[in-house]
């Protein structure tokens, strides 16, 4: 990353980094996602730190450079440098074979080392410089004894670091090296000179941007205010504001005006669902006008603000079954020829480029929509986005900022929701029937040597994971949960520390399968041609062939998934081969164990590795043996045939005492869960320079401000509700919605509808805590009262159900819709007016007691604890290097476990539910809170205090 410097460039230079410049000038040819295995960060970062320990003590490395041309300022860090050879290298890491790279690919890696050097030359005042790519296989075995740490030549002995480093190199006059940058730099200038005048206008115009509206809603200006103060000051804003207040105005506006006094240079919106990225764009569209396609010059020009909405890929793409490269889908033919086009439309379009319209752009040119949406985010202004695309690992938005350096203001809508999405976006677990099978079919006899012992041992240790719970690991300790299957005994254990072998294994087991995928011609032989399924076949992960998860569903392999390979000319033969590649499913399988490898470098007390041990019959465990901990056991952890010989085994094992059989791989399935985001979040909101987070349900603030990883000095605001207590009739219901009442509650709960009903007719929500509790339910009703129309919400609703079931609520309808509470009709909609004037909740939204959620509470209970200790250390203050000034402790508001797993989740869908029923000042309607815990006072506080419940 190129770190901000404390000056800016002078006023009519763009500043671009060295990447970025050839990525915009350099790049050509086809769109090609073609999967080859690549090294990880961590791989990355100890493959650069290895070469630099092979070129001895005179050789730099991370030299920072920057240089004028025309109107640019160009800067980034070179990799390495050689004075005693005047060589400078750029570094790359790889897997396999080298001549499988695409040929744009080493023409980029080219154009970024001539850059540097030229930087390098007027640096150091050369004529000339040798300019190296060095690439360096990561899967290679590396020589790491002391000769190589203090080996200060740069060519490499022979038969100690060719094996694993290939140099191309190439020695460049100044001023060939001149010639190359004016060249690049011709290209991007009058592109620069146009961001230039962009951003000046734009800056302008937001300096002078009014408020669109004559007066402010209450509470509206409140939260303007301290927003607008946050973004000035650069701090981290927590906000609720209940529904009505117009959050998304009252940010985005102050947003807005401050980016040109804080120097912004982006503004993130980010929001949990669809509707939520509309009332975005509806709100800038009135912030922001666009320009009128009318004929009328007279009326106010467009505000010069370039906004862009980001879709999902299973939404956006145009050949969801075609690979994403030149030779399968015409969209990604040619795709950077076109692509200069194309954005000049796009960019000179002076309307919101929403889907609609960047899809319109890039069919015109010929090109993917989604990778043109992708490659605009380098020129938006304002990016309305999801979550993920900021918070995500592999998150777009934040990895531009990064590698561009932006000043950058995030606003987190329905933030309320962060919590649960981080989580899912940090944990993962490994499908253990998918790897059963892979398992057993990669140890068979064909595929290459280092994948087999690979394979067979990551089945031995995987096996291995139920014996955990007897302590074997002295490093793990493990906490047993046992509940019962159907009679048979199931168990989960949840870990406090990683299973170092099983991970070791793992990492092994990744590192042979990306030496196959890189060079997957060079496995096949005709006994692994024989036993090959014949499936489908692919060399890149799903999300690259375009696959979403539902289209990509292949069934598991069995023994008889068999073939005979055969040629053009017939059947195999001695010499004749079928090549084994990788499927879709092997790349699935790949991916997932490289997600959770990545996720276990960054385990902590923030997170939990559980092992889900399947109900085994007992019957089956008294009648089969094996012996997993000997030699032959390792071909039985991954089901291979015993051929010939094994009958004779059986009859020799039939004579010893018989053991119990241990579960199978496809028994065992190992996760990796997420207790709470805040350490994987909390880099991100520090590299911003603020961030709002908002939404009607944030309370209690410290479980939001704990758990999202706010920082210390981060800012809460809670705003006065707009509504008054007149507006709604909150009433709460003595009845038991526990499990062990739900039967006895049915028929109260039906009479209580049908009564309100029959008082008031008109449009009612109905919200349950499962689907079982729902039918129930509406059953009873239909049964009392069927003359009350009734519609329910079913399990795997399609977008088509889901929408005709949010239409069934007119202004002139009336019934009663059930639906679960926490799903898609819990929020999200607004049902305005008549549209509903009433809300049965029949439950807290309490998650079900289980052994996950306890273990779940358990681990973060830890986590509070230390989180706690942490954040109490008296913290240095800025500028002072010897710590003789301390920064006063924050005061740490104390959070149970138990409410933060239950409780806290419970309510804030509870509210979420009930706040659907008033949604603007002239509304008037009913909320029934059934059961008899929200009259506990712990409960009650919880509740919005606008409202006067009545018992």
């Amino acid at each position: 990353m190129i770190k901000a410097d404390e000056t800016h460039a002078e006023p009519g230079r763009y500043r671009i980094a060295v990447r970025e410049l050839c990525a915009f000038a350099a790049r050509e040819g086809d769109l090609d996602l073609r999967f080859t295995p690549s090294p990880t960060a961590q791989q990355g970062i100890r493959g650069h730190q290895r070469i630099v320990r092979r070129r001895g003590k005179d050789y730099e490395s991370e030299i920072s450079l920057s240089g004028d041309i025309g109107n640019l300022t160009i800067r980034g860090r070179a990799d390495g440098y050689d004075p005693k050879r005047n060589c400078l290298e750029e570094i790359k890491t790889h897997r396999g074979d080298l001549s499988r790279q695409p040929a744009h690919h080493r023409a980029l890696h080219w154009a970024q080392a001539r850059v540097y050097g030229v930087l390098m030359c007027r640096s150091r005042d050369l004529e000339g410089i040798t300019l190296a790519l060095v690439y360096l296989d990561i899967a290679a075995d590396a020589p790491r004894g002391a000769k190589d740490e203090q080996n200060e030549q740069t060519e490499p002995k022979k038969g100690q670091a060719q094996h694993d480093e290939q140099r191309l190199e190439a020695w460049w006059s100044r001023e060939a090296l001149e010639a190359e940058l004016a060249r690049l730099a011709a290209r991007f200038s009058e592109f620069a000179a146009n961001e230039l005048a962009h951003r000046s206008a734009r800056d302008s115009a937001l300096s002078r941007l009014a408020f669109p509206w004559p007066s402010w809603r209450p509470g509206q200006r409140q939260l303007a205010e301290h927003a607008y103060k946050a973004v000035m000051t650069g701090r981290e804003l927590l906000a609720e504001a209940p529904t009505g207040t117009g959050k998304t105005l009252a940010t985005l506006y102050p947003a807005l005006r401050a980016m040109p006094a804080s120097g912004t240079d982006r503004l993130f919106y980010l929001t949990a669902r669809t509707p939520g990225r509309a009332l975005a764009l509806d709100a800038l569209a009135t912030l922001a006008p666009a320009a009128d396609d009318s004929e009328d010059q007279d009326k106010t020009p467009a505000t010069p603000l370039r906004i862009l909405e980001l879709g999902a890929r299973s939404k956006t793409c145009e050949h969801p079954t075609l690979a994403c490269h030149g030779e399968s889908c015409p969209l990604a033919r040619g795709f950077y020829d076109r692509l200069p086009a194309a954005r000049a439309a796009a960019l000179a379009d002076q309307r919101p480029l929403n889907l609609a319209t960047t899809r319109r752009h890039a069919l015109a040119h010929d090109i993917c929509p989604y990778f043109l949406a992708q490659e605009l985010s380098r020129w938006a202004d304002v990016i309305i986005g999801d979550h993920n695309h900021y918070f995500d690992s592999h998150a777009l938005l934040f990895a531009l900022s990064q590698a561009n350096d932006w000043r950058t203001v995030v606003l987190v809508d329905e933030s309320h929701n962060l919590i649960e999405r981080a989580r899912g976006m940090y944990s993962t677990e490994l499908d253990a029937r998918q790897f059963h099978f892979l398992l057993k079919q990669l140890s068979r006899t064909g595929h290459p040597a280092p994948l087999r012992s690979a394979s067979r041992a990551l089945a031995r240790q995987w096996r291995a994971l139920e014996q955990l719970k007897q302590g074997t690991d002295a490093e793990t300790q493990a906490s047993k949960v046992d509940s019962k299957d159907a009679g048979h005994k199931a168990q989960r254990l949840a870990l406090e520390a990683l299973p170092g072998d099983f991970l070791k294994a793992l990492s092994q087991w990744t590192g042979a399968m990306g030496d196959w995928l890189a060079e997957p011609d060079k496995a096949a032989s005709p006994a692994a041609a024989r036993q090959q399924p014949a499936r489908a076949t692919a060399t890149q992960a799903p999300e690259q062939l375009g696959l979403i998860a539902s289209d990509a569903s292949p069934t598991a392999p069995s023994d008889a998934d068999t073939g005979t390979a055969t040629t053009a000319s017939g059947p195999a033969s001695s010499t004749a081969r079928r090549r084994v590649e990788p499927d879709v499913e092997m790349m699935e399988a790949y991916f997932a164990a490289l997600t959770l490898a990545r996720l276990a470098e960054g385990y902590g007390d923030h997170s939990l590795f559980e092992v889900e041990l399947a109900a085994t019959p007992p019957a089956r465990q008294a009648s089969l043996a094996s012996d997993s901990s000997s030699s032959s056991g390792a071909a039985s952890a991954v089901g291979a045939e015993a051929g010939a010989g094994a009958g004779a085994a059986a009859a020799g094992a039939a004579a010893r005492p018989r053991k119990a059989r241990g579960r199978s791989v496809r028994q065992i399935q190992p996760r990796l869960r997420c207790v709470s985001p805040a350490p994987w979040l909390a880099p991100r909101l520090r590299a911003s320079h603020a961030t709002l987070l908002f939404s009607a349900t944030l309370n209690p603030p410290a479980y939001h401000h704990r758990l999202l990883g706010l920082a210390d000095d981060a800012v809460w605001l809670s705003v006065d509700s707009p509504f008054s207590a007149a507006q709604v009739q909150v009433s709460r219901h003595r009845l038991s919605t526990r499990l062990r009442d739900r039967d006895a509650s049915c028929r109260p709960i039906a009479e209580l509808m049908a009564r309100q009903y029959r008082q008031r007719p008109g449009n009612y929500l109905a919200f349950f805590s499962s689907f079982a509790y729902l039918e129930q339910v509406a059953s009873t009703l239909q049964q009392l009262a069927p003359e009350i129309p009734q519609w329910r919400q079913t399990r795997a609703m399609t977008e088509a159900e889901r929408t005709n079931f949010i239409q069934r609520f007119t202004p002139e309808g009336q019934g009663i819709g059930f639906a679960v509470l926490g799903g898609a009709f819990g929020e999200g909609i607004d049902l305005p007016g008549s549209r509903l004037i009433g809300a049965f909740i029949a439950t807290l939204g309490l998650a079900g007691f289980s052994p996950e959620n306890e273990a779940h509470k358990q681990r973060l209970a830890t986590w509070l604890d230390n989180d706690a200790q942490r954040r109490s250390q008296p913290q240095q203050a800025e500028g002072d290097p010897h710590g003789d000034t301390r920064a006063p402790c924050p005061v740490i508001q104390p959070l149970n476990a138990d409410d933060c797993t239950y409780l806290y989740p419970g309510l804030t869908r509870v509210v979420q539910a009930a706040g659907r029923v008033i949604r603007s000042e002239q509304d008037q309607g009913v909320i029934h809170l059934i059961d008899d815990r929200f009259m506990r006072p712990e409960v009650a506080r919880l509740l919005p205090r606008w409202w006067s419940p009545t018992d």
